[in-house]
């Protein structure tokens, strides 16, 4: 779900308080299709509702289906309202605000509020993406239960909870451990994870009362139309926005010097969050790549990269040794769920898959599946030539050892023994298989066990048949 598909499910009154802000229209109008934005263009400067087979007639037949399509999206974002005599109309809102941006946006959001405050050399967009990734990796090595970077804050690791990224252990409810949903997690682009993170964020503060979801979303919009390596006026914010200011700095979405300082950056986490998903989209996401094409060149040549700017490749042998080419502490630390790692050198990590290390991400929801899958994923060059890439002792183990997780199923139950006569046991047998309660039993040691649920009646009837 991102931020427009989120945006469907606010109530109707919540949208259209969003559609106030001018950079929020804007937004919404450059994640519509190039029909749809056609749609909206034709109708902006309409002073009546049009007749929904109007439409029809500005298309070649072979559209029509298309542009009914474009219609029901439009519907769906509140963009378009339908009457009941077949007629559409802009939300006034959406048309007033929107007629706002195309003709009078310009550059990014606090651009004014600038002028206002001292002038500095702005911090550079590598240093930024540095900042970004180290406090992005924060949460990223706590998953995985690595200590290389400092724990994230206690509201970040709640929503590792709620998210169920993360669950408490079952040997200690105090230590937490990463789930399958969040292997997966790991395996996402940067952009598709922060929002994750950001959604459940919007969520629970929309729940606190502390800002509405619609007010986040603006303060997110208006953030992806910024600069990253312009600073902006702390000043600028709304009252609301000025209390998210420290956590969104603790997630590396904002860069801020000190908390009194009177200015903030946005990073690259922010300028893409909202459009980083859409594919070949938007100014947004040009910026990205041009502003960091510097950072990606130096990550690849950091011995401390992160898990997004080093590379990975695992050569997989078939006497179940593993060796990773990486220089990525979190990369080691994503395999060391699964690998018992022996050495670790510069660039390379060695460790051996075991029952031990893969029963160990079983237990803790990692499937046989998701490491099969990570496996293939970063296979070394050399490996993606063979045929299977994975050898298949080491595919079949995997899926073996999972298996040995559920060649046995417990039933809690009772145990009826002391019969002295084999017919009375028989009948008791044959009641308890009549019930449907019985789970075993042993007629050379007339002995039987039910489960709990019918423990109770199998014991009355035994009664019975005694008396």
């Amino acid at each position: 779900m991102n931020a427009f598909e989120y945006l469907t499910t606010l109530p109707v009154a919540s949208v259209d308080r969003l559609f106030n802000d001018p950079w929020a229209c804007q937004a919404v109008f450059q994640s519509l299709p190039s029909l749809a934005q056609q749609v909206v263009m034709r109708l902006l400067f309409s002073h009546s509702p049009t007749p929904l087979s109007s439409l029809n007639e500005w298309v070649k037949p072979s559209a029509i289906e298309t542009i009914n399509l474009s219609i029901e999206k439009l519907c769906h974002l509140r963009v378009l309202s339908k009457s009941g005599n077949g007629q559409i109309q802009l939300n006034p809102n959406f048309k007033a605000q929107l007629k706002a941006a195309l003709s009078s946006l310009g550059g990014s959001p606090w651009e004014e509020g600038r002028k206002k405050i001292k002038q500095e050399k702005p911090i550079s967009a590598v240093q930024l993406e540095h900042y970004a990734r180290k406090r992005w990796d924060s949460v990223l090595h706590f998953m995985v239960g690595s200590t290389a970077e400092e724990a994230p804050p206690e509201k970040v690791i709640q929503i590792l909870e709620q998210t169920r990224l993360m669950q408490a252990s079952q040997e200690d409810r105090r230590k937490l451990h990463i789930t399958d949903t969040g292997y997966e997690f790991m395996l996402k682009d940067i952009h598709a994870q922060t929002w994750i993170f950001i959604l459940e964020y919007i969520k629970n503060i929309d729940r606190s009362g502390v800002m509405s979801a619609e007010d986040m979303l603006q303060f997110l919009f208006q953030m992806s139309y910024c600069q990253m390596h312009q600073y902006y006026r702390v000043e600028d914010l709304s009252t609301n926005q000025k209390k998210l200011l420290g956590d969104l700095v603790q997630l590396g979405l904002l860069y801020r010097s000190s908390n009194k300082s009177d200015r903030f950056y946005t990073t690259s986490l922010a300028v893409n969050l909202i459009f980083g998903g859409l594919a070949g989209q938007t100014r947004a996401a040009i910026q990205v790549s041009q502003s960091l094409e510097e950072y990606h060149q130096s990550a690849t040549t950091n011995d401390n990269a992160g898990i997004h700017g080093a590379h990975l490749s695992i050569v997989v042998e078939t006497n179940f040794k593993i060796y990773a080419y990486t220089s990525s502490a979190l990369h080691i630390a994503m395999l060391s769920v699964f690998v018992d790692i022996v050495t670790v050198l510069p660039n390379l990590a060695v460790g051996f898959l075991t029952r031990e290390s893969i029963r160990s991400a079983l237990i803790h929801g990692i499937s046989a599946e998701q490491i099969y899958h990570f496996l293939m994923q970063h296979a070394h060059p050399r490996m993606i030539n063979n045929n299977p890439v994975i050898p298949e002792n080491i595919a079949d183990q995997l899926y073996l050892w999972q298996r040995e997780r559920n060649r046995i199923q417990f039933i809690p139950g009772e145990l009826f023994d002391g019969f002295v006569l084999t017919d009375e046991f028989n009948t008791v047998v044959q009641y308890a298989k009549d019930l449907n309660v019985l789970t075993w039993s042993d007629a050379s040691q007339l002995r039987l066990t039910v489960t709990q649920h019918g423990a109770e009646a199998v014991r009355k009837f035994v009664q019975s048949i005694r008396r």
